[in-house]
C-alpha cells in the first residue's frame, strides 16, 4: 500500500505567497474562461474535500464565476474536469501522483 501523502495547510504570509505563485503561473487569468483574475483572489483546490492541499499542483486560477460554478453550478463536472486536465498537464495525473 502507498501511502497517502501528508496534507499541506498554509497560512499567512506562507499561503499568500502560494496564492501569488499560483495567480502568476496561470497568467493572473482564469484557467476556464480566459477572464483576468484580480491579485489576491484565493486560488481553487482541485481535488477539494479531505484530500486538498495547499500546494502549487492542486491549486489554479479561477475568476469569481467559474469558482462558483465549480462549486455550485450545473457545469461543476465539467469545470472539475478541465482543472484536472490543466493540472496534470503541469504536474502529472493526479491519482498517480498524490495517491
Amino acid at each position: 500500500m502507498i501511502p497517502k501523502p501528508k496534507r499541506v495547510r498554509l497560512k499567512g504570509a506562507a499561503l499568500k505567497a502560494l496564492n501569488a505563485a499560483i495567480q502568476e503561473r496561470d497568467g493572473h487569468c482564469c484557467i476556464i474562461c480566459g477572464r483576468y483574475v484580480q491579485p489576491g483572489e484565493k486560488f481553487h483546490h482541485e481535488p477539494g474535500g479531505p484530500d486538498k492541499s495547499d500546494v502549487m499542483e492542486q491549486g489554479v486560477t479561477l475568476c469569481f464565476d467559474c469558482h462558483q460554478r465549480r462549486h455550485f453550478g450545473p457545469g461543476s463536472r465539467e469545470v472539475k474536469e478541465k482543472c484536472r486536465e490543466y493540472l496534470a498537464e503541469l504536474y502529472g495525473d493526479y491519482d498517480e501522483q498524490w495517491r
